[in-house]
């Protein structure tokens, strides 16, 4: 059974702040577990997606007569709240012949810092030749940081620091704690802790990375949904051209149940949303995935929702539910980019993001989702749904040290020091003084997540240059026999 949250001083909104706002810490000991159970995930505390037939089976074992949900997908799929051993109940609604599983909470997949299991990936260090060039090394904020170190981030999934203990994994491989994927099999419910940091790095203007369009009107618009953290304000970054923040939505079933309910979001990502005067971690995550798909495809329309907080976190109903929500609508995608990542229990797919991600695929919709940084070939999700391409980073030299790496990854592209749109006029500590403000619309940011878009572009370009589908687009941009690849990697991909 979960535990219950513990009353802390820190949960108390800074001085100034509307008290109405969740804190941070409060949210996270309130609503998130890492298990080191079933390979070690994330979860919601309290939380099921189960089968809708199976409601009434979930009531019984609970013990509460006439419980209701919320359905993510149309009909089959329900989220329940408010259930007292949450894992257990799973296994007991599996046992009798329905789905069900914990609403797995997934993590922005940015920054490299978080995770000691960054070097697991044997294909690092095999060839000498990756380690020739000294610029590899030669940045101390690269490693050198011990706050960074120490800072447990949503940069990396906390899934991986579940237990230190020594124990096999659970993606087939045959590797250890110390050796591969790092995660043990013990049953342990721990409470997480929010990032504090950002490891976004301010990079000077960049205006000639904008080239616009050099060629006359596309044959086709390639039309790109990116589900993230949202869309900066236009008065700190927001305008860019191509891109434009989707109207006001409900944000998922899981925040109707929130202290105060959120059940609409404007779909804009603050740089500091908690007014703590800090840069928040992964604020800006939207804007800059955003941006690099709309430099590198000048033909394509972007349209960025968020469907993560500031600290990195979403889940698996919220997000399958707003993907859910833009077929319902009738605004199906060329191309949606999930730069987020999980792990699962067993690692089974997450019943939501499958569900939704294959609904939407049937439509032509080609997803394009990051691999996820903790040097592991264990399985991410939805990076490893099928069909997915799922895309792992590159350094200069070769796979970046922290880019998670099997066959399931089908393509890779730069992500290191990748430079992209930010936030203009802010610094990353927030002392309101225009004089000091350090980001000036750029910035520098490493991670899987920022390797997607550059794929997710590529696949625009060739759609809107050509005349074709998506489905077709990503054929000869991924697919193609032809091209060139790097085992466990999948087809290198590299526009500028």
């Amino acid at each position: 059974m979960s535990e219950l949250p513990v009353p802390n001083p820190s949960d108390q909104p800074p001085t100034g702040v509307d008290p109405s706002v969740e804190p941070d810490a409060a949210r996270w000991r309130r609503s998130i577990r890492v298990s080191g159970s079933g390979g070690g995930f994330v979860y919601r505390v309290g939380e099921l997606i189960v089968d809708t037939d199976a409601t009434d089976l979930v009531a019984q074992l609970v013990g509460q007569p006439g419980l209701e949900g919320t359905t993510i997908d149309g009909s089959s799929l329900t989220l329940l709240t408010g259930i007292p051993g949450e894992l257990g109940v799973a296994a007991a609604v599996r046992a009798r012949g329905f789905r069900a599983q914990p609403n797995h909470v997934v993590f922005a997949a940015a920054g490299v810092h978080a995770n000691p299991a960054m070097h697991a990936n044997p294909a690092m260090h095999a060839n000498p030749a990756m380690h020739a060039n000294p610029a590899m090394h030669a940045n101390p904020a690269m490693h050198a940081n011990l706050v960074l170190l120490a800072n447990l981030l949503a940069l990396a999934n906390p899934a991986m620091h579940a237990n230190s203990g020594v124990g096999s994994c659970s993606c087939g491989c045959g590797c250890t704690p110390t050796r591969g994927c790092g995660v043990a099999e013990t049953a342990s419910a721990d409470l997480a802790a929010p990032p504090t940091l950002s490891s976004v790095e301010w990079t000077p203007e960049e205006p000639e990375l904008w080239r616009g369009r050099q060629y006359s009107r596309p044959a086709v618009d390639s039309h790109v949904l990116v589900l993230d953290t949202g869309l900066a304000p236009d008065a700190i970054g927001g305008k860019i051209s191509g891109v434009h923040a989707r109207s006001k939505e409900a944000w998922g079933p899981t925040k109707k149940k929130l202290p105060p309910p959120k059940p609409d979001t404007d779909n804009r990502d603050p740089h500091d949303a908690n007014n703590d005067d800090w840069l928040d971690p992964v604020a800006g995550h939207g804007t800059f995935i955003a941006g690099i798909i709309a430099r590198l495809a000048p033909g394509a329309e972007v349209a960025v929702g968020k469907v993560l907080e500031n600290t990195g976190e979403g889940d698996d109903a919220d997000i399958a539910f707003r993907i859910n929500a833009v077929i319902q609508a009738g605004q199906r995608p060329d191309i949606l980019v999930l730069s987020c990542s999980c792990y699962s229990e067993n690692d089974n797919a997450p019943l939501g993001l499958a569900s939704a991600v294959a609904r939407i695929q049937a439509l032509g919709t080609v997803v394009v989702a990051a691999a996820g940084n903790d040097g592991s070939c264990r399985v991410t999700w939805p990076a490893a749904l099928p069909g997915v391409i799922s895309v792992g980073a590159l350094g200069p030299d070769g796979p970046a040290e922290f880019s998670n790496w099997g066959s399931w990854v089908k393509a890779c592209a730069p992500g290191v020091d990748v430079v992209g749109s930010f936030y203009n006029g802010v610094d990353e500590h927030d002392d309101e003084n225009p004089k000091s403000s350090d980001f000036q619309g750029w910035a520098r940011w490493s991670g899987t997540s920022f390797a997607a878009p550059i794929v997710a572009a590529a696949i625009a370009r060739e759609q809107s240059l050509y005349g074709i589908s998506a489905v077709e687009a990503a054929d000869r941009v991924v697919h193609d026999r032809r091209l060139y690849r790097i085992p466990g990697m999948g087809t290198v991909v590299n526009v500028h």
